[in-house]
């Protein structure tokens, strides 16, 4: 059997939405992927929340862009870009309530990435509260680095300086004290995606005269900075969610001259991102074909499972090693949620019918 065969690899893809599950424990979040906007006063994107964003400060916030990001992250694309503004004072303070957590709650977090713009930012963060007692959560005003601020200047901060251009994950702890009084702010810097909760925080402040958890907070930057991937949630992890996997692994390599040829998918399938997919372990110095589908169709095939539907097919040659590799950038205008499904087929002798093939892939575009 022949597998000079060529087909245009030219192909024609048909959007599936991709509903997601709400975590259970996150009661709010917003990305800022609904603009752009030129104001985000009246917003309402994101979800879980009880109000639209109100426009309480003296300078604009807008919402578009890329977005932020930060390793081992799942985000969405956008974000809230505060510009430098002049004035002397000047400020942008955006307030918005939240779901209410369950009854007996003690405490809930909120992670948010914040981004200093220009070297320029009096402060930037989150506020919670009302004043004289209203945290700020970030870099303090006129402090130039992270920490906790109440309005009346107490507080704690860290050495962490403020470093322009430089995304910063901020995640604090706010936990109720009962049955003392009041409420304890902690401040945890860059964690790991994944890991547990640090023990120690890198800053922190009990505030005796608040009694009970938030039910809101608001974006308070002195203008000059980025906010994105605002989370609330009742335990560390439900702000903290990993990015999820662009591919999976569907099974049904069939073994050739190196055993079971491997097909891996590297990178996430986001527009002008690059993509691709390597293959190991497959017969050295061949010639291969990798089909491609939409669907997934399981059907027996010359000894083995075909595992996508053929929608496409590119010819692909191994190396003397038995691999190969096809790398590109992943289309604009692709919408989140499109699957993708791979194969290679590889002539080899030591197969049956004289073909091996890889595991079945599949993509999904975020």
């Amino acid at each position: 059997m022949t597998l000079l065969a060529i087909r245009g690899a030219l192909l024609s893809f048909v959007a599936a939405a991709c509903a997601s599950g709400a975590h259970a424990q996150l009661l709010a979040h917003d990305g800022f992927g609904n603009g752009p906007l030129a104001n985000l006063d009246g917003s309402t994107g994101g979800t879980g929340w009880t109000m639209t964003w109100v426009d309480v400060g003296t300078d604009p916030t807008a919402v578009h862009g890329v977005g932020l990001s930060y390793p081992g992250l799942d985000t969405t694309p956008g974000a809230a870009i505060t510009p430098v503004a002049t004035g002397t004072w000047p400020s942008t303070i955006y307030q918005r309530t939240f779901s209410p957590p369950p009854a007996g709650t003690r405490s809930i977090f909120v992670a948010f990435l914040l981004r200093d713009d220009a070297s320029q930012g009096i402060w930037g963060g989150l506020s919670f509260g009302q004043y004289p007692y209203e945290m700020t959560v970030g870099s303090p005003p006129g402090m130039y680095t992270y920490g906790l601020m109440t309005s009346h200047g107490l507080g704690s901060l860290t050495n962490r300086p403020l470093v322009a251009g430089q995304t910063v994950l901020v995640v604090v702890e706010i936990r109720s004290n009962a049955p003392a009084p009041g409420v304890t702010y902690r401040m945890f810097l860059d964690p790991v995606i994944g890991a547990p909760q640090p023990a120690n925080a890198a800053a922190t402040f009990a505030l005796a005269q608040v009694s009970g958890l938030p039910s809101g907070l608001a974006l308070d930057n002195g203008t000059g900075f980025t906010t994105d991937e605002l989370r609330v949630g009742t335990t560390w992890a439900s702000v903290l969610p990993a990015q999820a996997s662009s591919w999976r692994d569907l099974g049904f390599a069939k073994p050739g001259v190196n055993g079971a040829p491997q097909l891996l998918g590297t990178g996430a399938l986001q527009a002008n991102t690059a993509c691709g997919v390597t293959l190991a372990n497959g017969c050295p110095s061949s010639i291969g074909l990798l089909i491609l589908g939409t669907q997934i169709q399981n059907a027996p095939f010359l000894g083995g499972v075909l595992v996508p539907d053929v929608a496409a097919t590119v010819p692909l040659a191994t190396d003397a090693a038995g691999a190969t590799t096809l790398v590109a950038l992943w289309p604009a205008g692709i919408p989140p949620g499109l699957q993708l499904c791979c194969q290679l087929w590889i002539a080899d002798g030591a197969a049956t019918f004289g073909l091996s093939a890889s595991n079945g892939l599949q993509g999904t575009s975020r």
